[in-house]
């Protein structure tokens, strides 16, 4: 609950933001991001999955590495902060923008925030104590509606996103000291944060090689093309992820930690992830597939008639980062769970590997035809993940796609009623009928097969006792 509603308040407070800011803006806050997310990665330094996935001895082992992780955490970020201020003008060339030194200098104040927020996240996760996230998240969330947009309408340009960033980071922080519980002590033992490194070095590795996949192709674009097609496609992506992220954002966390804890137990183990996969499937990939084919009303809906070129981008983004995400990005999360974390860094250079030279010559030919290459890209690890999940996991290929079958097949039912409605009337009302029609269609069909029909079930039941 805690993540759906932050999640839902996100690609809301984009939706305003979109109408009220021009695509340069988002252009401007996606190289500033850029930067940030390449700094996260050395601040973050493995340790956060290290300590939610390690097995501690005692409370007091667990507690002096928490401790040796938080005071590292603090000084390599502030260390990376000063650099980010030091070589503001070079890191702001290297980004395709010389002229945000400034901008990005002031941004750097969130990469010491962010080691915090990370070492009392992980703390919260590893003891499944999600209630607690809610009084943080749900606070947080409003951040952008207070701060972002009455600047935005004010006409701070960019410099609201990147205000609201700040105070937003600030925030979380703040609330996360109070409802953590952690507090540091002037503890230190150099044994015991090499002992994190060996362990945190291929994380290490692992976070700059999905930094990567993540921006080489806003990397090129800022490099090659303009402002205005940086924000637009950085943008269009963002409000894509920032939506599959209502379903995901829920479940994901909570699975890592539940994984870990159930690594030892092959049989709960698979159950645990082949459920929640079904979960994914269920809804990401009748999603995905709806907006790929309403890609115009969704574009309209979610961002604005000035926007009306990014409908490619997010029809062809939300098909092929559904599929990726049901079939690859969540079999990282078992790999690290069971402590094989060279695995998922060999799949980030593999991807790596095919992304970087096919974003490269599509770049050259020109921006959509980048488009269409990064998104079928995203494809690209499925086939392996097949495989690897077989031999390090015992999950064959066959066992995955009978239990995602009747979501296959509804989603084809779905697709197919759409393509026939899609030819009566090309109207906006039209179009929303037709999609609550699909969407009561796709459930309909899937409630035919007995065990989604009880999964559905299940889930409401859930959410309705969550709820009281």
């Amino acid at each position: 609950i805690t993540e759906v509603l932050a999640k839902i308040i996100s690609p809301i407070i984009n939706m305003i933001l979109a109408r009220i800011l021009a695509p340069e803006a988002f252009g401007v806050l996606a190289t500033v991001n850029m930067v940030i997310a390449f700094a996260d990665v050395f601040v973050e330094s493995g340790f956060q999955n290290f300590l939610i996935q390690h097995e501690f001895k005692n409370e007091q082992e667990e507690r002096q590495h928490i401790d040796v992780a938080f005071w590292t955490n603090l000084i390599f970020s502030m260390l990376i902060w000063g650099t980010v201020v030091l070589f503001r003008d070079a890191i702001s060339g290297f980004a395709g923008n010389g002229d945000l030194g400034e901008v990005i200098a002031i941004s750097g104040v969130v990469i010491p925030l962010s080691g915090i927020i990370g070492i009392q996240n992980c703390i919260i996760k590893k003891r499944l104590e999600f209630k607690k996230l809610f009084y943080v998240r749900v606070p947080a969330s409003f951040i952008p509606l207070v701060v972002t947009i009455p600047l935005a309408l004010l006409g701070f340009d960019y410099w609201s996103l990147i205000i609201g960033n700040i105070v937003g980071t600030v925030v979380r922080s703040v609330l996360l000291i109070a409802v953590g519980g952690y507090k540091p002590h002037f503890y230190f033992n150099f044994s015991q944060l090499r002992h994190m490194l060996k362990f945190g070095t291929v994380t290490l590795l692992d976070g700059l090689a999905i930094w990567g996949t993540n921006w080489i192709d806003a990397l090129l674009i800022a490099s090659m093309m303009s402002e205005y097609q940086l924000g637009l496609y950085k943008n269009s992506i963002s409000i894509i992820t920032n939506l599959f992220a209502i379903v995901t954002a829920s479940i994901t966390p909570v699975l890592y930690s539940s994984l870990s804890r159930l690594q030892s137990d092959k049989k709960a183990f698979t159950e645990m992830f082949s459920g929640t996969q079904t979960i994914l499937c269920t809804f990401l990939l009748p999603l995905g597939l709806g907006m790929f084919l309403y890609r115009d009303l969704a574009t309209e809906i979610m961002l604005g008639n000035q926007w009306s070129e990014a409908s490619v981008i997010v029809g062809i983004t939300a098909v092929t980062l559904a599929l990726r995400t049901i079939f690859s990005s969540l079999n990282s999360l078992a790999y690290r769970a069971k402590g094989k974390f060279m695995i998922p860094l060999l799949l980030q250079i593999l991807d790596l590997g095919i992304l970087v030279p096919a974003c490269v010559w599509s770049a050259s030919v020109g921006f959509e035809a980048l488009v269409y290459t990064r998104s079928i890209v995203r494809l690209d690890l499925i086939i392996p993940g097949f495989i690897l999940m077989y031999t390090v996991c015992g999950i064959s290929p066959m066992t995955t796609l009978q239990k995602l079958a009747p979501c296959m097949i509804s989603s084809g039912v779905m697709c197919f009623a759409a393509v026939l409605l899609k030819m009566v009337s090309t109207s906006i009302w039209w179009s929303l009928l037709s999609i609550l029609i699909c969407v009561i269609l796709y459930f309909f069909t899937l409630c035919m097969f007995k065990k989604e029909r009880e999964m559905i079930k299940g889930y409401i039941q859930t959410l309705l006792r969550s709820k009281k």
